[in-house]
């Protein structure tokens, strides 16, 4: 059995990692300006305490080819943060539904 008050601060830690993402990717579409430094240090740092995110990006990467995130384009930046938020949006679903389900 699961511990509820765990798995509510999990669905609130994505749903922050969310909108942090989100709000890098808002903010590139509508000023084409990009935190090239936080938008890097938001895609390595969720790695590291992300174990199915790292293993997603790890086959993906393997899949399309891998590069070092500073000498990438902004685009590409971009595309590796909306693959987080996409990733990121399932996790939580998932979790929302299995409450769902779970009464």
């Amino acid at each position: 059995m699961s511990n509820p008050i765990k798995r509510e601060h999990d669905k609130l830690s994505l749903a922050k990692d969310i909108a942090e993402r989100e709000n890098i990717v808002y903010q590139f579409q509508t000023t084409g300006f990009l935190d090239r430094n936080d938008a890097i240090e938001k895609i390595k740092s969720i790695q590291f305490t992300d174990v199915e995110l790292a293993t997603a990006t790890i086959a993906k990467q393997v899949q399309f080819g891998s590069i070092d995130l500073h000498q990438a384009d902004n685009m590409l930046i971009i595309t590796n943060i909306q693959f987080q938020i996409d990733f990121l949006k399932a996790k939580l679903a998932k979790l929302e539904l299995e409450d769902k389900e779970n009464g």
